[in-house]
């Protein structure tokens, strides 16, 4: 039993400085998406969202489907697809996938997609009082 709570005494002390050391760096972007409509379902909440300018992506449509994990629906899961043509006339295809957490009238969102060129990750929010999402997307390969 000692070993067991001085396991869990260093865990304590390690887990939260591990945590407060994640950083996302590298060749990013940065968008903000307008949500255009919002349909309500009995195990969530859907959003879709469209962009003028994301990054490389150009005129971007999102579809966001997000389930609570918990009765408090302060957290839970989600998945999502895009779609997304540039000035060129090049065609990107997602596949989203993530999580997420709610404090108030914003959503945080964390993701990893698969995108037509690879695999992007993505940080971000949603304000659901100004119907606004606010994104970082790095791309990871």
């Amino acid at each position: 039993m000692m070993n067991l709570n001085k396991l869990l005494a260093v865990m304590a002390i390690v887990f939260p400085m591990t945590i407060a050391a994640f950083e996302v760096t590298g060749d990013h972007f940065k968008d903000t998406f307008k949500i255009t409509s919002v349909t309500a379902h009995e195990d969530g909440t859907s959003f879709n969202a469209e962009s003028d300018s994301a990054g490389q992506y150009g005129k971007v449509y999102l579809t966001y489907n997000l389930k609570s994990s918990n009765s408090s629906r302060n957290s839970g899961t989600w998945i999502g697809y895009g779609r997304g043509i540039s000035p060129e006339g090049n065609l990107a295809i997602g596949n989203l996938m993530g999580v997420w957490t709610r404090d108030g009238s914003i959503i945080s969102i964390k993701s990893l997609d698969e995108v037509t060129d690879g695999i992007n990750f993505l940080q971000g929010t949603m304000d659901l009082i100004s119907g606004e999402i606010n994104v970082e997307v790095y791309k990871v390969d």
